[in-house]
């Protein structure tokens, strides 16, 4: 049994409590009893202790939507309009894929770790991540990206999604869990759909989408003009019609719950529909700014009720990936609240909300007997404003524990 203590310990639970010279007993499985670290010291026989001075302990955090097969990019692809964007990301692709990307992976694990994430949602589109992943101290949620919209290419497409999914339902573990990841109504064709979601529903896996991300996407689905007609012109040689709407799309998900990243320009009433269906929202907003100039309405979300998720995305869109600098970035952007509740919002997006219900089918996100012993440590000499001085002042963690053991990024 072990016993680690700080001068706070922020528990990221539904009353935002913090604890003041907190202590956390635990095994290499959860937590065991949260109280002072004194009464804990004292009641308990232990095997390891250590106090960090100084310090503010929370939940480890997750990072739900980050794309590590796109970690090599540095400059290669545009910002500014998604338009630009996609465009460079079809023309640099296969550049972005050389020998040199397992290092910038494993970079990017290193990277995450160091600034306080136990666990990730990794978009894999081509399964050059997947060992890597599964080796690492990282619990990981796998989600299997299909995408395509030929319709003389899915016998191919079917055949490589279900080799890939096989792979990774094959390393599953308390901190590996295969999932499906749906491109974007945009891009895969109905038949492609059903059978992903085929595969999902028998397997029980988990499900996650882009949708709404950009002005062009809502036009195309609309209307089925714009620059998405002009863009399977160019780099597909096709003429083709959107496969849906954005209503038809969410009712082919209900029954799924998944993680719907971004959804920048969804309605009311399609927001309304996803959490209807029991879905989640993951926004990224550094990605949303540098392809979009456009945020996720917090205040939608929280009149329908949706508790919203906070991830980096992958540096194809992203300038970095600490969860700790997209946090920050959230803090400057959205200027109309007050910056203590937001504060606490943001840390929830990445503790709570975010880990609750999740696929593991453990008790994550939450400072709280029977949760699981995941935990990261700050240096923060502050004693007022906890959470909105250490989202300004962290740059990286003091400590990380997973599964109660200290992890070394190094």
């Amino acid at each position: 049994m072990y016993l680690l203590g700080a001068d706070f310990l922020i528990l990221c639970n539904d009353s935002f409590e913090i604890l003041e010279n907190g202590g956390i007993y635990f095994d290499n499985k959860k937590i065991l009893k949260i109280d002072k670290y004194n009464e804990l010291e004292k009641a308990y026989d232990i095997k390891e202790k250590k106090y960090y001075k100084d310090c503010v302990i929370t939940p480890a955090f997750a990072n739900l939507h980050t794309h590590f097969e796109f970690s090599k990019n540095k400059g290669e692809l545009n910002f500014g309009g998604f338009d630009k964007w996609l465009d460079s990301v079809i023309i640099n692709r296969d550049s972005l894929m050389d020998s040199a990307l397992e290092d910038c992976m494993q970079r990017d694990i290193k990277n995450m770790l160091k600034s306080g994430i136990s666990c990730v949602g990794a978009i894999s589109s081509y399964g050059y991540d997947l060992e890597i992943l599964e080796q690492s101290q990282i619990r990981v949620l796998y989600f299997n990206e299909v995408i395509g919209s030929k319709e003389e290419a899915l016998p191919f497409l079917e055949q490589s999604l279900n080799a890939r999914i096989e792979d990774s339902i094959g390393y599953k573990s308390d901190r590996f869990c295969a999932g499906v990841a749906i491109h974007s109504p945009y891009s895969v064709h109905p038949k492609l759909l059903q059978s992903a979601l085929n595969i999902a529903k028998l397997e029980n896996l988990p499900l996650s989408v882009h949708f709404l991300e950009s002005r062009q996407e809502r036009m195309w689905l609309d209307s089925g003009n714009g620059y998405f007609l002009d863009f399977f012109k160019r780099f597909f040689d096709s003429v083709c019609e959107p496969f849906y709407s954005a209503d038809s799309f969410l009712d082919s998900l209900n029954g799924f719950s998944p993680y719907f990243t971004h959804a920048l320009f969804a309605s009311d009433l399609e927001l309304k529909k996803i959490s209807k269906i029991n879905g989640k929202i993951i926004s990224c907003p550094k990605s949303n700014r540098l392809l979009n100039n456009k945020l996720l309405s917090l205040k939608k979300c929280d009149e329908i009720g949706i508790d919203v998720i906070f991830a980096t995305d992958g540096r194809s869109s992203n300038d970095d990936i600490s969860i700790l600098d997209e946090l920050r970035v959230a803090l400057y952007a959205y200027n109309d609240y007050d910056l203590e509740y937001l504060a606490k919002k943001l840390l929830l997006g990445v503790t709570n909300y975010a880990l609750k219900n999740n696929p593991f089918g453990i008790k994550a996100g939450i400072l709280e007997a029977g949760y699981v012993s995941d935990f990261a440590v700050f240096k923060l000499k502050a004693k007022e404003q906890i959470p909105l001085k250490l989202i300004l002042y962290a740059k990286e963690v003091e400590a990380l524990y997973i599964n109660g053991t200290k992890v070394d990024y190094e």
